[in-house]
C-alpha cells in the first residue's frame, strides 16, 4: 500500500516505522524537520517538511495516489482538516484520524473516516483495520446471519466489470456502489472503476466463492 503519515510525533513515528517493517510505501509529514531525526535506521520511507493541511505539500507526498492517510498531527482540529481533505478532496480510499475528543471522532466516523482515540490508541488498532478494510469486509449480518452486507475495494482487475454481471441468483446481489464519495444504486449499464467502494449482499453459504469470483 501506499501511505501518507501527517505528524511526526511519538505515534507517527511507530506507525510510520511499522509499516515499512511491512514492505508498505510511507510518506511522512511534519512542520518541523528536527522531528524526522526520531526516525530509526529501519525507517525506509520518504520524508517531507510541511504543513500537513497545505494541499500542495500533499501532492508532494503523493496523496493523489495514496491507498491511506493517516492524520495523527498535534490537535483533534488539525486531525479533522487533514482528514477531510484527503477523503472529500483527494478522495483516498482509507482515511484515519487520531481523535482525542469522543464526541468528533464518532462524527467522524459517520462519514467514514476511522478515528483512533486515547481509549484504543496503538499501531495495532491501526493495522487490523487496514488489513479488515484492505480488500473485503462484512460490515453487517442481517436477521439470522443467513445473508450478510459485504464492502469490497474494486481490484483492478475488476474494472470495466458490469455490476449486472455480479449478480448470483439467490446468492449475490449487488446493493451500491460508492465513487469519489458520491454513492449510487446499481442501474442499466453501470461498470465497476478501481477503488471504487462494491457494496454486496452475499448469502453466508457463498462468501467464499464470492470472493473468487471478486478475485480477491
Amino acid at each position: 500500500m501506499k501511505v501518507v503519515v501527517i505528524g511526526c510525533g511519538k505515534f507517527g513515528v511507530r506507525v510510520s516505522e511499522y509499516l515499512t517493517r511491512k514492505n508498505h510505501d510511507v510518506t511522512i509529514v511534519d512542520n518541523d524537520k528536527e522531528t524526522f531525526h526520531a526516525l530509526s535506521g529501519e525507517f525506509t520511507g520518504h520524508t517531507i517538511c510541511g504543513v500537513g493541511y497545505d494541499r500542495e505539500v500533499l501532492k508532494e507526498a503523493g496523496v493523489a495516489a495514496a491507498d491511506v492517510l493517516i492524520s495523527c498531527a498535534s490537535s483533534d482540529s488539525l486531525n479533522a482538516v487533514i482528514a477531510s481533505i484527503a477523503k472529500n478532496i483527494f478522495h483516498v480510499p482509507t482515511v484515519i484520524a487520531r481523535m482525542y475528543d469522543p464526541v468528533r471522532a464518532k462524527m467522524f466516523e459517520s462519514m467514514g473516516i476511522y478515528t483512533v482515540s486515547i481509549t484504543r490508541l496503538g499501531v495495532e488498532n491501526i493495522m487490523e483495520y487496514l488489513e479488515e478494510n484492505k480488500s473485503w469486509r462484512v460490515i453487517r449480518k442481517l436477521g439470522n446471519e443467513d445473508v450478510q452486507l459485504v464492502k469490497v475495494r474494486v481490484p483492478v482487475s475488476l474494472e470495466g466489470t458490469k455490476l449486472a454481471d455480479l449478480t448470483v441468483e439467490g446468492r449475490m446481489q449487488p446493493v451500491a456502489l460508492e465513487r469519489h464519495g458520491q454513492s449510487m444504486l446499481p442501474a442499466e449499464g453501470l461498470c465497476c472503476e478501481y477503488h471504487d467502494m462494491l457494496y454486496l449482499a452475499v448469502s453466508r453459504d457463498y462468501l467464499v466463492q464470492a470472493r473468487e469470483r471478486l478475485q480477491l
